[in-house]
């Protein structure tokens, strides 16, 4: 296999984590530095037209993977994963490389796993996703993480994880639940007081909260989770529990799998797919499919 590397120097200690593992390295390689927001897909794309690279493997948080993913898109290219970032989402579920013998195991003897990718198409606007995308509150706290001064001061203390706790707390102070109306295996429910409605493809989001528990990412099926009808103290409530997966049996707490699902918005909200934000209106319903077995995954080989 024909190996690269792209680097967020952004993302956690991505440069430095990156040179611990290519001094140690013995096969060839390239090397990509990203330096802005979508840089990553820009390269992957270029990477794909060459035609000579078969194995991508990304230094990087969510955002960076995600990046790499819309860059790869259909194309023949087995994806990997150096775990590194604030949120980490991915790494809480797939397999990563934590040791660069592992990289050379794999070139030598790869073993690949073929996974779901989730899709959301709005009008002209569309977006593979590995972990889950989400509308509302979940989305602002996303944005809010994404601007933050603070975020790179925790992350170089190893501290990244309790970002998302902090912003919780601010977003409550704004934000405005909404309505929806949602279409799940053929039935289409209106939600009132919505604080977000989420579509996974694994376990976890922001930063280690349990919200599809049951999610598998190659059981081609999207975990859609609604939370609704429920004033600000009771939703924090809820949060934390979030976090053990304990929240599924609550009144206000809507959980259907589902192969597509189409939402229909009022109202401009905040979007994100992998934690990148972005604003949806209510000109084209927001429509979410699963793409089964769609990447392949490296699988690392730990040495007993």
């Amino acid at each position: 296999m024909t190996l690269a590397f792209i680097v967020n120097p952004a993302s956690g200690k991505g440069r430095k984590i990156f040179n611990q593992f290519k001094h140690k390295l013995t096969i060839p390689y390239r090397t990509y530095i990203t330096s802005y927001s979508g840089h990553a897909t820009k390269i992957v794309k270029h990477l794909v037209k060459e035609e000579k690279i078969t194995l991508i493997i990304v230094v990087g948080g969510d955002g960076t993977i995600h990046e790499v993913l819309n860059g790869i898109g259909t194309h023949a290219i087995t994806l990997g994963v150096i775990k590194n970032g604030s949120g980490n989402d991915y790494g809480r579920y797939f397999k990563t490389f934590e040791h660069p013998k592992e990289v050379e195991r794999f070139i030598k003897h790869p073993k690949q796993a073929q996974v779901d990718v989730l899709k959301v198409k709005h009008g002209n606007f569309s977006r593979l996703m590995m972990n889950n995308s989400g509308i509302g509150f979940d989305a602002l706290v996303c944005e809010y993480v994404n601007r933050s001064r603070m975020k790179k001061f925790l992350n170089k203390l190893h501290l990244g994880q309790f970002i998302y706790p902090y912003y919780v707390i601010k977003a409550l102070k704004t934000f405005q639940p909404f309505s929806i109306i949602v279409s799940i295996n053929g039935e289409t429910t209106l939600y009132e007081r919505v604080w977000f409605v989420t579509v996974s493809n694994q376990p976890y989001f922001g930063g280690g909260m349990k919200i599809a528990p049951h999610a598998k990412a190659n059981d081609q099926l999207l975990d859609v989770t609604v939370v609704h009808s429920l004033d600000a103290k009771t939703f924090l409530k809820m949060f934390w529990l979030v976090y053990r997966g304990k929240h599924l049996d609550l009144p206000y707490v809507s959980q259907e799998q589902a192969r597509t699902v189409s939402v229909q918005l009022k109202d401009q909200m905040v979007c994100h797919s992998d934690g990148e934000a972005y604003y949806m209106n209510g000109h084209f319903p927001v429509e979410y499919t699963v793409l089964p077995h769609h990447l392949r995954l490296a699988e690392p080989m730990r040495r007993k």
